[in-house]
């Protein structure tokens, strides 16, 4: 559908387009009603015209589409409407700001191995919590990964591989389907192992700026997806570790049923890959424990105590100028600053800093569901014990009440600093 820009789509005033894919074009827009600002997807009148898109075709999207606009997680853009018709078609998305993914995938702008690991991370809570729910994306690629901020991203456009089919039959050249797993294009019934190998492909890309499968026209992608076996990421970008290349290699294997079980277990895997970078370092149970035992803020814990905390967290090193928490993110953790400082900024404006045996990412912890407050940046080599949410739920009732007071403690005291500098800067 070619438009005249500005255009007036019922109650959406639509200025200027923010991408393109295989289905149609991407607008900003602006709600006239609400005020606020959404991602308007036109699909392609040629799609709506195909013979291959039927009526049945229609319900089906427009059913998936109601499926999607109910998900309600940090790390999807939410569908608010959605209209299909022999004549017309288009999505209404929330509008995130920072484009996709699409710009980190050559080779001259690659993201930090670290970063793509988190990315891939937050994509797998997000397509489990959806495939939970009833729903397959089909169409994992990076440009429908949106970035919010740093590693904060938002899945978009689910229901749209809907469209593939008549995409396929015509040949169309505005997108190729570099992502699809070889059941999707098989015909097979698919699941979320069909994600799960799409996520695994934009790995790929993100870590070495190529695709494992290419070739020069569709049917010789096709069959290069379908039969070639892809090379491992460290032939590009031999710095890899092994670990990764196994981990990315089973993401995009042909067979299915030879890749991770579940998301969780790819989670579990991701977890495991990331603590290989060089920045990271691994720390014996003994070292955790004595490193705990000899703050101050957790004097009071008995010995066995410190041995659950030292099951329930997870230990990183990260070097200066890290920055391990951002505004406005969702968390999942919160964290305990073992050794090394780091500064606490709100828009950019110092609040504080933190020192070793103080924690920090405590609000989201104690109001579930809510975003970070502020960003926190390494001043020095830090070491960090993360406390996943789930894991101080497993704490035993005693050792949960500890861990809470001196929370509460370490809390009231910030407080109380702040206090003394209002106090000065008003004095």
């Amino acid at each position: 559908m070619s438009v005249q820009l500005p255009y007036r789509l019922g109650k959406y005033e639509l200025t200027r387009q923010i991408g393109e894919g295989a289905t149609g074009k991407v607008y900003y827009a602006l709600d006239t009603f609400s005020g606020r600002e959404v991602a308007v997807k036109l699909i392609d009148q040629d799609i709506l015209a195909d013979a291959e898109f039927s009526e049945e075709c229609r319900k089906q999207f427009l059913n998936e589409a109601s499926l999607a606009g109910r998900l309600a997680h940090p790390h999807i853009a939410a569908i608010l409407e959605a209209s299909v018709t022999e004549d017309a078609g288009y999505v209404v998305m929330e509008y995130v700001p920072e484009g996709n993914l699409s710009r980190y995938t050559y080779p001259d702008a690659l993201l930090p191995v670290g970063e793509v690991l988190q990315i891939i991370f937050k994509c797998c809570g997000a397509l489990d919590y959806a495939f939970r729910r009833g729903v397959i994306h089909r169409d994992i690629k990076p440009a429908n990964i949106m970035v919010v901020s740093g590693t904060n991203v938002k899945i978009a456009d689910f229901g749209a591989a809907v469209f593939y089919q008549a995409q396929v039959t015509q040949k169309l050249t505005v997108g190729t389907p570099s992502y699809m797993s070889p059941e999707q294009l098989n015909g097979r019934r698919l699941t979320h192992l069909s994600d799960m190998y799409s996520l695994g492909i934009v790995a790929y890309e993100l870590l070495t700026g190529v695709l494992p499968f290419r070739g020069r026209d569709i049917l010789e992608l096709f069959d290069a997806i379908t039969k070639q076996e892809a090379v491992p990421p460290s032939t590009h970008r031999p710095e890899l570790p092994a670990k990764l290349d196994r981990m990315v290699m089973r993401m995009i294997t042909k067979n299915p049923d030879d890749r991770y079980l579940s998301w969780a277990d790819l989670a579990l895997e991701i977890a495991e890959t990331g603590r290989f970078s060089k920045f990271q370092q691994g720390f014996s149970d003994s070292d955790k424990f004595n490193m705990l035992r000899t703050s101050d803020t957790l004097r009071e814990f008995s010995a066995p105590e410190i041995w659950e905390l030292v099951q329930a967290s997870v230990w990183t090193k990260f070097p200066d100028r890290t920055i391990l928490l951002r505004e406005d993110e969702p968390g999942q953790s919160m964290y305990f600053l073992v050794s090394g400082q780091m500064k606490v900024t709100k828009h950019g404006r110092l609040l504080n800093v933190i020192k070793a045996g103080e924690y920090f990412g405590e609000m989201a912890y104690i109001r579930r569901e809510t975003n970070r407050q502020a960003t926190l940046e390494a001043l020095s080599d830090v070491t960090v014990a993360e406390f996943p949410f789930t894991a101080l739920e497993k704490l035993n009732p005693s050792c949960e009440s500890r861990f809470t007071k001196t929370l509460l403690l370490s809390m009231t005291d910030r407080l109380m600093l702040a206090g003394d500098r209002i106090v000065r800067m008003h004095g």
